[in-house]
């Protein structure tokens, strides 16, 4: 039985430029993208929690993320009874082709940035959350430019609610600059965003420089990131690596130390802190020694216990106890999951040849993103109203019902867009929503068109009543020539068929009399020429039903063969006849 329930996507790869191939530019795959956004769709969640793993290369993140693999796909029973219920069973990669892939060696295996293409649902303090997992390539990677790290690094802060920052033995002084470098100028752009609101001057945020000024580090708290987590891989300080409450309580002290003010650091580590809404470290002893091996096969008994044990605490903690619900950045209500694909489309954008661009940039990647959700929004709102009065499967509608409905719909949408696009340029917004709009009118003439199609149908639920007034007319008309002039119970049956037919006549007539007041002539006629042609229908189907039913179309089969038997031979094979016709000539 499968147990992995998708596969690793690359959504953002890096591409060689140039004629001589040694440049460097990160896109998007829009087919990836487009299968991993239509499989969140599929889960009905509303809320996401984006978990991105990212640290320098060769240092276990993809091998990590097979855990999460893991941890997500068994039964929540079973983690209950027995936490590290993961590190049994089969080896590490039994389907390596829904796995991430990673080998014990110094090669890198991860590029760009992937995305696990299945969310994991899983349930929090009784709330459902869709689960989604990144990976990417390793920072500070000799085989790109540091350009396309600092992109890839800042890309993956920008979508995750839950960073993790893999490193090697300690939080080293240029994973710290590494950050803080980001983070200011991310600051920078979002002020900036925010700024265009209120008509504030954005000249440094333009400048997206380096310590914009003391105001904009005081403002280092009003837009956060979410939570960031330190993960120090092969600590090799715990007393006892099995102890894990122990552990967990050297590994606060060691941060708060790591995070202490230096005199050296210029306040970047104040500047982090400052950054993020949560800011926080595990750490996790060595895996063992086979494990490291270039020809480890995966067998998980070879991992040190101490390891399982602390890894098993870290994924519960991550995945059961501190579900972060991914933020729309600006807005800071929980992010719409149909516009995580806005948003990687947009940021990979303006990161596309890795450099980090000027505040400017990232404040119109971000209008950009917003005001394309903002669109898909009104126009769901717009076509949710509408189907509900003149959808496919509704009936014609009345032109000033459908005329005050679409009013509404527009309305309605103009006010979802407003909702949504709430920041960025005025202007840029203001012709987003006229685009919108525009769009709206022609989608309303559709539904209008739509709609007259439908006249013919107007009384078509009336064809069986006419039919059956049809029926009893003739029928009466009959009995009056054949038993009404010696039979009084006939006569009695054609006054209730007249009572019938000529009751129905009236209600049809009254509904057509209303249709051509309502919608005039030639609305009218082409209802009765729908309700014609429905009649006529209807007729030809009970008639035939009715031969069926009677074996009239068998008795007929069989008077034509008695007939063909009766017929002398020379008379039913004119071959014959023509070869007796040549012999008597010859």
């Amino acid at each position: 039985t499968k147990r992995y329930p998708g596969r690793p996507l690359q959504v953002v790869r890096v591409e060689e430029t140039g004629e001589d191939k040694k440049g460097r530019k990160i896109v998007v795959d829009e087919e990836a993208l487009k299968e991993i956004m239509g499989n969140i769709h599929k889960t009905g969640m509303k809320k996401l929690y984006i978990v991105s793993v990212v640290g320098a290369m060769r240092t276990g993140k993809s091998f990590l993320l097979d855990l999460f693999l893991r941890y997500l796909t068994e039964p929540v029973e079973n983690v209950a009874k027995d936490p590290e219920c993961i590190f049994h069973g089969p080896d590490m990669q039994t389907e390596p082709d829904s796995q991430f892939y990673w080998r014990a060696h110094e090669q890198r295996t991860t590029t760009g940035i992937w995305f696990y293409s299945t969310p994991f649902v899983r349930t929090f303090n009784g709330e459902k959350v869709a689960v989604v997992l990144m990976d990417t390539q390793g920072l500070f990677d000799p085989l790109s430019p540091p350009e396309i790290n600092n992109a890839i690094f800042g890309l993956s802060v920008l979508l995750s609610s839950f960073q993790i920052l893999n490193v090697q033995n300690r939080i080293q002084e240029d994973t710290l600059q590494q950050l803080d470098y980001f983070t200011q100028f991310a600051h920078s752009a979002i002020s900036m965003f925010k700024a265009t609101e209120t008509g504030e001057d954005t000249t440094d945020a333009e400048e997206g420089e380096e310590g914009a000024g003391e105001e904009e580090n005081a403002n280092l708290g009003k837009h956060k990131f979410q939570n960031l987590q330190f993960l120090v891989r092969d600590w090799a300080n715990f007393d006892d690596d099995t102890k894990v409450e122990e552990n967990i309580k050297q590994t606060k002290n060691v941060l708060a130390e790591t995070l202490a003010q230096n005199f050296n650091d210029a306040g970047q580590r104040d500047r982090i802190t400052k950054s993020f809404e949560n800011v926080g470290a595990y750490f996790l002893p060595h895996i063992g020694l086979k494990p490291t091996k270039k020809n480890w096969d995966g067998d998980l008994n070879d991992v040190d216990i101490g390891f399982k044990k602390m890894c098993s605490h870290f994924l519960s903690k991550i995945f059961d106890k501190e579900v972060v619900v991914k933020k729309d950045m600006v807005r800071g209500t929980n992010l719409d999951p149909s516009s995580l694909g806005y948003y990687i489309t947009s940021f990979t954008e303006i990161f596309k040849d890795g450099k980090l661009p000027k505040a400017v940039s990232l404040v119109t990647a971000m209008t950009k993103a917003t005001t394309l959700e903002a669109r898909e929004k009104a126009i769901q709102k717009f076509k949710r109203i509408m189907d509900g009065t003149a959808g496919p499967e509704k009936p014609y509608v009345k032109q000033t019902v459908l005329n005050g409905t679409m009013t509404k719909a527009m309305e309605a949408a103009r006010k979802e867009f407003k909702k949504i696009a709430a920041f960025g340029d005025q202007k840029q917004r203001e012709e987003a929503l006229d685009n919108v709009l525009d769009y709206l009118e022609e989608e309303g003439k559709r539904y209008d068109e739509a709609n007259r199609n439908r006249v013919d149908k107007i009384l078509q639920d009336s064809a069986t009543l006419v039919l059956v007034a049809a029926v009893l007319f003739v029928v009466d008309f009959i009995s009056d020539y054949t038993c009404d002039w010696w039979l009084d119970t006939c006569v009695q049956v054609s006054k209730l068929m007249k009572y019938i037919y000529t009751g129905f006549a009236i209600y049809i007539g009254t509904k057509v009399f209303f249709l051509y007041n309502d919608e005039g002539q030639i609305v009218m006629f082409k209802a009765l020429g729908g309700l014609w042609a429905e009649a006529s229908r209807l007729g030809i189907e009970y008639y035939h039903q009715y031969r069926k039913e009677l074996g009239m179309d068998d008795i007929l089969n069989l008077e034509a063969k008695e007939e063909e038997k009766k017929r002398p031979t020379h008379s039913r094979n004119p071959s014959s006849r023509r070869r007796s016709s040549i012999k008597a000539d010859g």
